[in-house]
């Protein structure tokens, strides 16, 4: 046996073993209702990668991708509240307590625990995310909110009636193994 096929020998546990899954298929949407004005806007460009192994995962998210219904809007989000040349991320990075074993036709809700990042600042949260597994396929859904000023958001008193102080997040996609 050379030496090249005792590496790949090796390494072949490994490999086959590791339960890596990469985000495909991604939708995030965001909804603010205030008196005046409900917005809401939309991204598919969420990347990440969950490792059931060791229960770690990593999510983020390019913060000018998200679509608005009018330009406006997504112009003054952009420029006036999230800085996204500067802040042109947000990501969610931890892990979740409970082992999963991917296993056909399971429903399970697992809490997540990790550091949000919005406009820069980092706040430690708990997010329940339910994953759907069937045909070796696996979906997640979570939805949570996010309070603007937990994330030094600031809104002008003059539109304070248009955009809530709290934003509904859901975030939902399929897991692959690449």
């Amino acid at each position: 046996m050379n030496m090249r096929n005792l590496i790949v020998l090796l390494l072949f546990p490994v490999v086959c073993l590791s339960q890596k899954m990469f985000v495909q298929n991604s939708h995030v949407d965001f909804f603010s209702s205030a008196p005046l004005e409900d917005i809401a806007a939309i991204s598919n460009q969420l990347e990440g990668v969950v490792d059931f192994d060791t229960g770690d995962f990593f999510f983020r998210i390019p913060i000018h991708t998200f679509i608005f219904p009018s330009a406006l809007m997504q112009k003054h989000f952009n420029e006036k509240y999230m800085d996204s040349d500067v802040y042109s991320m947000s990501s969610f990075k931890g892990s979740f307590e409970e082992s999963i074993t991917i296993s056909n036709n399971q429903l399970v809700t697992i809490n997540s625990r990790g550091v949000l990042n919005i406009h820069g600042m980092n706040q430690d949260v708990e997010i329940d995310t339910q994953l759907t597994i069937n045909n070796n396929q696996v979906q997640f859904h979570s939805e949570f909110n996010v309070p603007l000023k937990d994330y030094n958001i600031k809104v002008p008193k003059i539109v304070r009636m248009n955009i809530a102080d709290t934003i509904l997040v859901n975030v939902s996609g399929n897991l692959i193994i690449k």
